[in-house]
């Protein structure tokens, strides 16, 4: 149970501890405000004055109407007059509160004052000066009495005593009054005020002039930068002022307890223009610079137009303009100057354009940028791309330059003919982004085959190509019964005549198909029977092998007509030199004929 009670006072301790730390802290966190609460002259103490947070209502005590031999006047808070009593004062800022007291002399019922006592007072037409105050008159009841007083008294070129109203609150200068049972009391209430002069070099300050004593002035500047009226590209720019309670704001407050003159301070600065050669850049750096300051120059070292078609490399800074700078390491992206006067500077970049190639084959050498001005050299690593073996391929036919000028390998003219770039390597004079396009023909392959003989036709062709094919046989002499020869063609062609056309639209092959013919057999077997049917003949008239001519006078002796018919069929005995023997037909056409009229009996 010890045990338990010692952590709960500790815990206790802890809590109140935290509890009162929190309220400091919140006690601290509020703005807290001065009241000072005086009698003037200092003839009685008046509580109430003290320290008190932002926002609390102070009532301040009712004060007596007279005093041993000083009469009440009124409240006097902040320097402005008030006849309530008493009164309450919100303190949303420091606050001086004045009861203040006339002394009463003279014996006469109507009192006749000025508080303070600054001003000259004409009564009926009789001028009583400050020194003579405070006066006082036996005047019947019903009567009527001018009162005329100064609206504003100068006591010092800066400060002065301006008339508020009288303590009746009426406000005019010049009055004439009734004397009743009621008013006995005429005292004319002044607050004193104070030159406020801020001074500015540039620009025009507003808030200045005469205040009222113990109040808080704002003023503030119509603008905080002013241009130079001779030159655009200097400016003034406001830094601070030297009293008040915002010193580095254009807007500021100040307790007005005294006259003040209060001064503007002003940077001078300079403008930095920088410039490039590339629209719609400018680098880092543009604005405003206080004289003497470093500024640094930052620009990119390559930027890529919005298209992506031409590029900017960083070449150097050159100051431009009335007022020239010297630049260190110029030749960098970033550098520093000193802002001694307005400068202009460009950052002046080299141009490059794209030259793009774009190819649907193979690869092309030379793309890229060029710098503005130089000559590209465009190149095809092949002039013959292979896309399906023995079927299709690409040919390369040419560059498509878009309009854009050539120049060909080793020529110093310009080409502005596109149509001639038709070689697989390029110049191009670059002033300008170009686009090049590698155009490509369509090859197939026609495959003309053939089991015999010969064909012709076979290899690679331009897409529509109309290609001649034809098949033939060797000069070999035909068999003794038959011969081979051409049928049709199949495949992608489908014709019966050897010679012939094909359209090339895609790769095709095509087979010549060959047949036998059996027209030699036919041929010879006539002639052979022709030479048997001739030989019979010959032998039937020969009377079994005797040869006998019709309407002979001398017939052949047997002898004879085995030596003649050996003669005529034996071969072998037969001598083929004809310039030794005499010849058994006659040449003569009358003989052939008997011939022929013998076989046939006629």
């Amino acid at each position: 149970m010890k045990l338990i009670s010692l952590k709960l006072i500790v815990f206790s301790i802890f809590f109140l501890s935290l509890v009162t730390i929190t309220d400091v802290s919140a006690q601290q966190s509020v703005a807290q405000h001065v009241l000072r609460v005086s009698s003037s002259p200092n003839i009685l103490y008046i509580s109430g004055a003290g320290i008190y947070d932002e926002g609390t209502v102070v009532n301040i005590d009712k004060v007596p109407e007279t005093w041993q031999e000083y009469k009440f006047a009124g409240w006097k808070i902040d320097g402005t007059w008030t006849n309530e009593n008493p009164i309450s004062i919100k303190m949303d800022k420091p606050h001086t509160v004045e009861a203040v007291y006339t002394k009463l002399d003279g014996t006469g019922s109507i009192l006749i004052d000025a508080i303070p006592r600054v001003t000259e007072i004409t009564i009926d037409g009789t001028i009583y000066l400050p020194d003579e105050l405070p006066l006082s008159f036996d005047w019947p009841t019903g009567s009527e009495h001018t009162l005329i007083i100064s609206d504003v008294v100068k006591q010092t070129p800066n400060t002065r005593h301006k008339f508020d109203s009288w303590k009746d609150l009426n406000q005019e200068t010049q009055r004439t009054i009734t004397v009743d049972e009621k008013s006995h009391n005429f005292i004319a209430l002044y607050k004193t005020q104070h030159f406020l002069k801020p001074i500015s070099q540039y620009g025009t300050v507003m808030g200045g002039g005469w205040q009222d004593q113990g109040s808080s002035v704002n003023f503030e500047l119509e603008s905080d930068v002013v241009t130079d009226k001779k030159n655009d590209n200097i400016r003034y720019a406001f830094n601070s002022w030297d009293l008040g309670d915002y010193l580095n704001s254009p807007t500021n407050i100040i307790d007005v307890s005294e006259p003040i003159a209060v001064r503007a301070n002003w940077d001078e600065q300079y403008k930095l223009d920088l410039k490039t050669n590339i629209p719609d850049y400018t680098p880092f750096g543009v604005g405003w610079y206080d004289k003497g300051r470093q500024v640094a120059l930052i620009a990119e070292e390559s930027i890529i137009s919005e298209n992506s078609d031409v590029q900017y490399a960083f070449e150097k800074w050159i100051s431009k303009g009335p007022n020239p700078v010297i630049i260190p390491n110029a030749l960098e992206t970033s550098t520093t100057i000193t802002m001694d006067e307005p400068y202009v500077i460009e950052a002046k970049y080299k141009k490059a354009f794209l030259v793009n190639v774009w190819t649907s084959f193979g690869s092309a050498v030379g793309s890229g940028f060029y710098p503005e001005g130089s000559t590209a050299r465009i190149t095809m690593s092949q002039s013959e791309i292979i896309v399906d073996p023995n079927k299709i391929k690409k040919i390369f036919s040419g560059w498509d330059t878009h309009g854009a000028p050539t120049t060909n390998f080793g020529s110093e003219y310009e080409i502005e003919d596109p149509d001639i770039a038709a070689v697989q390597n390029l110049l191009l004079p670059v002033n300008g982004p170009i686009n090049i396009t590698a155009n490509w023909k369509t090859q197939y392959y026609l495959d003309v085959q053939s089991a015999e003989g010969k064909v012709e036709g076979s290899g690679w062709y331009d897409l529509g190509r109309l290609v001649p094919v034809s098949a033939k046989l060797p000069s070999t002499p035909p068999g003794m019964w038959s011969r081979t020869v051409f049928d049709k063609w199949e495949g992608d062609y489908n014709e019966a005549s050897p010679n012939g056309r094909i359209m090339m639209n895609q790769p095709k092959t095509v087979i010549a198909e060959w047949k036998e013919d059996s027209t030699p057999a036919i041929v010879n077997s006539l002639i052979l029977g022709s030479v048997g049917c001739v030989a019979l003949l010959i032998y039937n008239k020969t009377r079994n092998g005797k040869l006998s001519f019709i309407k002979s006078k001398k017939p052949f002796t047997v002898n004879e007509q085995e030596g003649n018919f050996d003669k005529f069929f034996n071969t072998r005995t037969r001598s083929f030199d004809t310039s030794k023997q005499s010849s058994f037909v006659p040449s003569k056409p009358k003989f052939i004929k008997k011939i022929i009229g013998w076989l046939l009996d006629k």
